[in-house]
């Protein structure tokens, strides 16, 4: 479709398409990659190679996966990071975390490299205690790091001593299921709100909201600036206008906000500098903790005069956070320094609102050692100055799962003869207050956070370990009740989702095979079916009771070569007879944001609208689907270039009948149902 005049001016035209445009994109991968192998090289030099490390042991790792013809668009840049494993050592986790934390090929989580790569050339032991051991002293948390960073390999587990009772967090922890449907609540599908006439973030788990870069209230879009500093307030009743802006300082940096309603608060989450501008010093002064993490909350009762009310503080860098009930959960990761003095716990424990944590707080890991903390903190957003609980987990680097009622935060251990295991670690929540619950580890390791899932107490798994796919059901002591081994050799989970008693997953090798699971009776669950087609699907969501929908890639069923971005409904009627009932699939578009950003995503079966952005050698499209149950095909409303240059993604949001595509600085309008484009705004 034409551009708009009014992007030339401005200067957001993109020449995405000429051949001056790709050599420089080129260029700055190229450089781009180099800089980060730089760094990590830098960071490494005198660090021991572990023996697994090694060429030659490399080489016998790989050897297992070398019929492997697909690479995720991602993993391309890992390869060159794979290189850098050998003599990276103890660094190699932290840029596999920036690319998300799994290499599926090799069956190696940027995060169990690391936590193998604290330590010497023995194994990292893990302790079998079911019970998570609080720290006793601030003594005892500095000899945990400095084992990590001494590399030391000294065996201690984490158990005996402070040991905190394991309850039933059921009892205590209240529900926070929406009036939605059971089979919602179960899933933690994303509903639309009661009146249905504007859509919210995609969440991963019903009832939990979680923050984003665009919101709407129905009458409003709220809008994350490029600049990292400013939320836009665009009145959409009457074409776009841009009616309002919140400003924070300089040494602020928005990742994420939430939007109340009830409360009318905007919580706003960001990175914030605490260099003393006035000194040039840092508050610590390694390197690695420059920044804390903060909650600063508006009064938008008024919307022309929104008020700010208070702000907390942590320390670390933002990874994430949820809300539930009026309750904010922030989490950052906090990475202790070179720098620490034994004397002065401020330098290697994590500060809340500009004070220590206590020890008792402080969460020891099952294994012998830990570089960093992830830190919890609680705000009940009617008094957003203050925090209601803290919690930091000590360990080598990991990621959560929240469901309605607890945080399980998992992380990976590399062990010998390709073996991983995922260790987790349990904390109930409710109003605010945190509690250690328990502590249990998994054969394999996770794709992502909806390999995991909350149902009736119990924690349902789905993990690869080595060449194979694995069923795990755990009791809500994190003790095993049973598992269904050796599934899809030779393969790996691309994708997951569970809906009440079923899971579904989806692996890969040449062909997509779609896995339906009977977890009603938790001591015996069961493959019901397995349908296999070619392609794969990176993210499943639940589309109605009947419907899965699959967003991935086609790929041809010899060369395993990728052939387009695929998108797919599958028939799940009859659990134990999974059907493709339709798919389309798009030859100019050679990947998604799906599998790697699930809030990129909106989809609304009851509205029967599907969008998603793509990438094609011109830039980037936005997608708007529809399906035809009548006719089991998809039809396509809507497939338009995006305009305007974005590092924080693109997101599309509808109220009424309007499609709000979100670029940047840029929102275009678009009619959900004819795709005809209705107005735009620069920002």
């Amino acid at each position: 479709m034409k551009r708009e005049n009014e992007y030339e001016k401005t200067g957001y035209k993109k020449e995405t398409g000429s051949e001056e445009y790709q050599k420089n994109g080129k260029k700055q991968n190229e450089y781009c990659e180099q800089s980060i192998v730089d760094q990590i090289l830098q960071m490494s030099e005198d660090t021991e190679v572990l023996n697994r490390l090694k060429p030659e042991n490399i080489a016998k790792l790989l050897e297992n996966k070398k019929q492997k013809k697909h690479f995720r668009p991602y993993q391309i840049g890992l390869v060159a990071a794979a290189c850098v494993v050998v003599v990276a050592g103890t660094v190699v986790w932290q840029y596999g975390r920036m690319h998300n934390g799994v290499i599926n090929s090799s069956g190696v989580s940027g995060s169990n490299a690391g936590s193998s790569a604290g330590n010497s050339n023995t194994e990292n032991k893990i302790s079998n205690s079911k019970k998570i051991r609080a720290a006793r002293s601030y003594d005892e948390i500095y000899k945990y790091i400095k084992r990590a960073q001494d590399n030391s390999g000294i065996a201690m587990y984490a158990r005996g001593g402070n040991e905190i009772d394991v309850q039933d967090s059921a009892s205590t922890a209240k529900s926070t299921a929406p009036s939605s449907t059971a089979s919602a609540t179960d899933t933690g599908i994303a509903t639309t709100a009661a009146n249905g006439n504007y859509s919210q973030t995609n969440i991963r788990q019903s009832g939990v909201d979680e923050g984003d870069i665009a919101k709407t209230d129905g009458t409003y879009l709220y809008v994350r600036e490029d600049n990292g500093r400013t939320i836009d307030i665009v009145d959409v009743r009457n074409g776009l206008k841009k009616y309002n802006e919140i400003t924070l300082g300089e040494e602020y940096n928005i990742q994420e906000f939430y939007v109340n309603t009830e409360q009318r608060k905007l919580i706003v989450v960001c990175q914030k500098d605490c260099t003393d501008k006035n000194s040039k010093k840092q508050v610590n002064t390694d390197n690695r903790n420059q920044s804390n993490t903060a909650a600063v909350t508006y009064n938008i009762e008024n919307i022309q005069k929104p008020v700010k009310e208070g702000e907390v503080t942590q320390s670390g860098t933002y990874h994430s956070s949820r809300m539930a009930d009026g309750y904010l959960y922030l989490f950052s990761e906090y990475y202790t320094g070179s720098d620490m003095v034994k004397e002065k716990p401020q330098t290697y424990v994590p500060l809340v609102n500009d004070k220590e944590m206590s020890q008792a707080s402080i969460c020891l890991p099952p294994v012998n050692c830990g570089t960093m903390y992830e830190v919890i903190s609680s705000v009940d957003i009617s008094k957003p100055d203050e925090t209601v609980d803290n919690k930091a987990v000590l360990s080598g680097g990991g990621k959560m799962y929240v469901s309605g009622k607890n945080i399980y935060y998992y992380e990976s251990e590399w062990q010998q003869e390709n073996q991983t295991v995922t260790t987790l670690r349990k904390i109930s929540y409710t109003k605010g207050k945190l509690k250690a619950v328990a502590q249990g580890k998994v054969k394999g390791y996770l794709n992502d956070t909806f390999s995991l899932d909350e149902y009736k107490g119990n924690l349902r798994l789905f993990t690869t370990n080595n060449d194979e796919n694995l069923v795990i059901i755990l009791d809500k002591k994190l003790d095993k009740i049973s598992s269904i081994e050796n599934l899809a050799k030779g393969e790996s989970i691309y994708s997951a989702r569970f809906m009440g008693e079923t899971g579904y997953f989806v692996t890969y090798e040449q062909v997509d095979p779609l896995f339906s699971v009977d977890l009603s009776d938790p001591e015996k669950p069961k493959i019901l079916g397995k349908l296999k087609i070619p392609g794969f699907s990176e993210y499943l969501h639940f589309y109605g009771e009947d419907k899965l929908l699959g967003i991935g890639m086609s790929t041809d069923e010899e060369s395993g070569m990728s052939e387009g971005v695929k998108v797919t409904m599958f028939d799940i009627s009859d659990r134990a007879d999974v059907k493709e009932e339709a798919t389309l699939v798009l030859d100019d578009l050679y990947r998604t944001n799906a599998a790697y950003d699930y809030k990129s995503v909106l989809v609304d079966a009851a509205k029967n609208r599907i969008g998603f952005s793509g990438y094609s050698q011109n830039g980037e499209t936005y997608c708007l689907l529809t399906y035809n149950e009548k006719e089991k095909k998809f039809d396509t409303i809507l497939k338009e270039d995006i305009n305007g240059n974005t590092s924080q993604g693109v997101r599309g949001i509808y109220i009424e009948d309007t499609l709000y595509v979100i670029s940047g600085n840029i929102i275009e309008a678009y009619d959900m149902n004819t795709g005809e484009k209705t107005g735009d705004i620069i920002l």
